[in-house]
């Protein structure tokens, strides 16, 4: 087996990393590339309370916008730090279509949802030109590959601009046409969801689809993105 970030050989054996976290799910990535990302630990910097921002403030200026705009804010949980290396590797994967390095990150994926209580999870939806033009849905693969179940039953209406070609005050200003069909309303009623997204930025995409969710009687959203 070789990591599907340098190519180099994984040795076929459980590293420390997994038999620390006890699992039994591999990242098909080596401890050198893994390295490269900074996981993020609220108990180690000074963070928004909310969406985990590097923050002076208990609550940082993006998430007082998303609370004067009536949305209710929790803790979202994320697991890495959108560094150089985690940009690199979007870029790869999400752009330039390497769908298998999402195996890079099976098995911290799945620890996450091994510790939460959820009745399902629901992965933030592309454009039908957005899928066609990359030809894999990244999340739903990322959660795939972490053997987590999901429902693609969240839609969205129309193509907007990619968040990443948009200014912090355009992506915050976004509005995201998202809908579920009638049976899939009933489906999440008093449920609590997960709502995965791989990148989380200002919280534009995934608040709004929270807040919609909830408006559909949704008994309660957890957020959770791989980066932020």
């Amino acid at each position: 087996m070789k990591c599907v970030l340098c190519h180099g050989v994984l040795k076929n054996q459980v590293t420390f990393r997994e038999l620390l976290l006890g699992s039994q799910i591999k990242n098909h990535c080596c401890d050198k590339c893994h390295s490269q990302f900074q996981p993020i630990n609220p108990l180690l910097e000074k963070r928004c309370i909310y969406c985990r921002k590097v923050s002076r403030e208990t609550v940082c200026e993006d998430c007082l916008y998303w609370e004067k705009n009536q949305i209710i804010l929790e803790p979202h949980h994320a697991l890495y730090e959108y560094n150089e290396s985690m940009s690199e590797f979007m870029t790869s994967y999400k752009f330039q279509g390497n769908r298998t390095l999402a195996k890079a990150f099976s098995s911290d994926i799945n620890q996450v949802f091994k510790q939460l209580t959820y009745d399902m999870v629901i992965p933030i939806p592309l454009s039908r030109k957005r899928l066609a033009d990359r030809g894999f849905h990244q999340v739903e693969t990322l959660l795939e590959d972490a053997y987590v179940d999901y429902e693609s039953i969240l839609k969205k209406r129309r193509h907007t601009r990619k968040q990443s070609g948009k200014t912090k005050e355009e992506r915050l200003k976004t509005i995201h046409p998202f809908y579920l069909n009638q049976s899939d309303q009933d489906i999440i009623y008093q449920k609590t969801i997960i709502l995965v997204d791989d990148v989380y930025t200002t919280g534009s995409t995934i608040l709004q689809a929270k807040r919609y969710l909830l408006s559909k009687h949704a008994k309660k959203v957890i957020t959770f993105s791989l980066a932020r």
